[in-house]
């Protein structure tokens, strides 16, 4: 009976470490950029996120000096065929628009207006 508890236990563990790594992308940001309010420092950062809230998501941005922030994007889920990311610049300042992952595309509200 224990080990039918302990195998339960450790499946469990299992199937969360998975899910954690379904929902993470590395990212190389070529050039320091503002997501939100955040100044992102040129480099490499993982990117997480957990369950959207309607259309809604808060994305964890590790950065190479373990620096964490939160932010606020919309999600646009499906199949988007590509890895990357979107930036723009406007009066002089990068600013971060999009992430892609294979999963979904994540547009990060910044405040600004762009022409595309």
């Amino acid at each position: 009976m224990k080990s039918i508890l302990g195998l339960a236990i450790f499946a469990m563990t299992l199937s969360a470490t998975v899910m954690a790594a379904q929902n993470s992308q590395t990212f190389y940001l070529a050039t320091a950029a503002r997501a939100g309010n955040v100044q992102l420092p040129r480099g490499i950062c993982e990117v997480t996120w957990g369950s959207p809230s309607g259309s809604r998501v808060w994305l964890t941005i590790k950065m190479e000096d373990e620096k964490r922030v939160k932010i606020l994007a919309r999600v646009v889920a499906g199949n988007q065929g590509r890895t990357g990311l979107v930036t723009s610049v406007v009066g002089g300042v990068t600013y971060l628009e999009e992430l892609h992952t294979n999963k979904a595309t994540f547009i990060i509200q910044n405040g600004i207006q762009t022409s595309k």
